[in-house]
């Protein structure tokens, strides 16, 4: 009987540990979800500006209806403008170089 229940619970604790790792890229693409590129190549024009709010963020917010614009600076030298859907927290920049305002 002893064998048996440790089998159990051994096979219930990696069942759960399998569930879990299955989740985990799901809720990566939701986070894509949230950003959405605003369309065309107006990243530089709607982020070299440094004014506050961006042109970026403006646009995002009036013409998309999204919480916030943010300008995202590639290490090859182009900007692309997101638009942020999900997230209307402000901040200067994030773990990715992201900056918004």
């Amino acid at each position: 009987m002893a064998i048996a229940t440790k089998s159990v619970s051994t096979f219930t604790i990696f069942f759960i540990l399998f569930m879990v790792l299955i989740e985990v890229p799901e809720m990566q693409a939701q986070d894509s979800d949230c950003l959405q590129e605003y369309g065309g190549d107006v990243g530089f024009s709607f982020c070299a500006p440094r004014i506050y709010p961006t042109i970026c963020h403006t646009r995002c917010v009036y013409s998309k209806r999204a919480k916030r614009g943010i300008c995202e600076w590639n290490p090859s030298g182009g900007v692309t403008c997101l638009c942020d859907f999900c997230d209307s927290s402000v901040t200067v920049s994030d773990s990715n170089g992201r900056q918004a305002v």
